[in-house]
């Protein structure tokens, strides 16, 4: 693990504990996209959000709506979102040990950043509230790289961002949307097990490194390198 300069992080599941009602926000999601013209219960809470609003894109240019309509509709969609996450800022923790490790890996010298697809505002006030913040030079949210995770323009654009190649980086997160945002990046992934559904983490794409916590990335980090 010598090569590797720096490290980007997955936020919920990886570094916090979140209570965002990820099913309600959805929900509602769902039902403005449905009141505008989207086929009944085609859509549902179990897809991601990438995916509903891939969909809902879809359906607004095959019905061929004014710009001013797709605009408004896009803006609802990130109202929702933003109103679901910053909700949960207040009962926000820290994954045990993450605050402790966090610190220890910048004191090695890793380089650190936050790729997200949460509201941009909200992963700050995350990373305040659990006494990270300093330790990030990057902090990425949705909408601030040019696709999303999974897609591998997210992970290049954190990489860009920190002036190191893909290959002086690598990914860690609890989730199989990070490791896809990996691979399609050909970039190395670490995974956690400390996300909120771990029995479906790994559907797709099961990485080969799993640890119990990013509480123990320091040691794996201190051992891989030697």
């Amino acid at each position: 693990m010598g090569k590797y300069k720096g490290i980007v992080f997955d936020l919920d599941g990886t570094l916090v504990n979140s209570e965002v009602d990820f099913m309600k926000m959805k929900r509602n999601m769902i039902a403005v996209i449905e009141e505008h013209g989207a086929p009944k219960s085609v859509l549902t809470p179990q897809m991601t959000t990438v995916v509903i609003l891939e969909h809902a894109k879809k359906y607004w240019e095959e019905q061929k709506k004014a710009e001013s309509e797709k605009k408004w509709l896009d803006d609802e969609m990130t109202r929702l979102m933003d109103q679901g996450e910053l909700e949960a800022v207040e009962t926000l923790t820290a994954i045990k040990g993450a605050n402790e490790a966090v610190h220890k890996l910048k004191k090695m010298g890793y380089r650190l950043a936050i790729l997200t697809r949460s509201h941009h505002e909200y992963a700050v006030k995350a990373l305040e509230k659990t006494n990270m913040i300093g330790d990030f030079e990057t902090i990425l949210g949705r909408g601030e790289t040019p696709q999303p995770k999974p897609y591998a323009e997210a992970m290049i654009h954190a990489a860009k961002l920190m002036k190191l190649r893909l290959g002086e980086v690598f990914l860690v997160g609890d989730h199989h949307i990070d490791a896809t945002c990996a691979l399609n990046a050909k970039c190395h992934f670490i995974g956690v097990a400390t996300g909120s559904r771990p029995e479906r983490a790994w559907e797709i794409n099961k990485p080969e490194i799993i640890l119990p916590s990013v509480a123990d990335l320091p040691a794996y980090l201190e051992k891989t390198a030697k």
